[in-house]
């Protein structure tokens, strides 16, 4: 069957059509709408070398950090928000994996997001990623110096706060379901036609039987004479 011809049946078929249709999509639309939109938050921080004064009848001891110099210590520790245990932190906060850090080029700048169903997790999450990344930043320079003010530390430069709002996934589902609401419906109504057709064949072919029969001359009596 062409594209017209399924028109034709859709057509004929308008008492089946139209509400079983209008039901595929009204059910696609309230299974759809109920889906969550995502909460998108964003921060941003930035690395701030030592502001220790330099004292040279008491030197400070060797911080490797504070001489790479932020830019490169932002691109390297952006990195460390990915591994296994920042992960973990993250989930033994009962917040969302769903998140990113990236160290803006040729600037010490770090922006981190995060992004959930729930817009509160999303802004807890930004906030997560801040503390883990302070601390982690620490915890790697103790080891040469544990004097805050002879360390790369991070500054907030932009709090945790909601971007936007994405109702993308939704308005996609929605599309996607009114989609295969419609599909179904066409695919349904055919059916039915068919199956009704072939029950109009076959209710006609029984009757032309029994109409031929009806026709048929009746068979001829023999008569036998018996003679005495």
């Amino acid at each position: 069957m062409d594209i017209w011809g399924a028109i034709l049946v859709l057509a004929r078929r308008f008492y089946i059509t139209v509400p079983l249709a209008a039901a595929s999509l009204i059910g696609a639309y309230t299974l759809t709408h109920s889906i969550a939109p995502e909460y998108h938050a964003s921060s941003s921080v930035v690395l701030i070398g030592p502001t220790a004064v330099e004292d040279k009848a008491n030197p400070a001891p060797v911080n490797p950090f504070a001489q790479l110099g932020t830019t490169t210590v932002a691109a390297t520790v952006q990195l460390d928000l990915s591994n296994a245990s920042s992960v973990a932190q993250i989930q033994a906060a009962h917040n969302s994996t769903n998140y990113s850090a990236t160290a803006v080029s040729r600037t010490p700048i770090i922006t981190l997001s995060a992004t959930s169903k729930d817009p509160r997790q999303a802004v807890s999450t930004s906030n997560q990623l801040i503390s883990i990344l302070r601390a982690d930043l620490a915890a790697r320079q103790r080891p040469f110096t544990a004097q805050p003010t002879q360390q790369v530390t991070v500054q907030v430069l932009s709090a945790a706060e909601l971007a936007t709002v994405d109702t993308a996934s939704r308005t996609k589902a929605e599309a996607v379901a009114m989609g295969v609401a419609v599909v179904l419906t066409i695919i349904i109504v055919l059916i039915i036609d068919a199956v009704l057709a072939s029950r109009r064949r076959r209710h006609r072919a029984a009757t032309g039987r029994n109409a031929a029969l009806d026709d048929a001359p009746a068979p001829q009596q023999r008569t036998t004479v018996v003679r005495s």
